[in-house]
């Protein structure tokens, strides 16, 4: 189904800001990691991840920008949105050598 989906402004500022958060941070985090060691940069991006709450964030915005798409289920037994995130590339842990 293809059509215009409408979002309240209130609930669109809650996810961009979010994704502000998440850009900005990281692209800063990113910076002044030229002159850390792995370990600190680890350590730092651990740190924010964790006390900034970005799990919870990313999933409130995720839910946000999900909640107008139909939950229908079609013949191949996903909703709309499901077929839409059919092939995004998910983390997969590294095989061991």
């Amino acid at each position: 189904m293809k059509g215009r989906i409408t979002y309240s402004r209130k609930k669109i500022i809650v996810a961009l800001r979010t994704l502000n958060e998440l850009v900005v941070s990281l692209d800063r985090i990113g910076s002044a990691s030229y002159d850390m060691s792995k370990a600190e940069h680890d350590a730092v991006l651990s740190d924010f991840i964790q006390g900034h709450k970005i799990f919870r964030k990313v999933a409130q915005a995720r839910a946000i920008l999900s909640e107008p798409f139909p939950t229908t289920i079609g013949p191949d037994d996903m909703s709309e949105l499901e077929r839409e995130m059919e092939n995004v590339p998910y983390w997969k842990p590294r095989k061991k050598k």
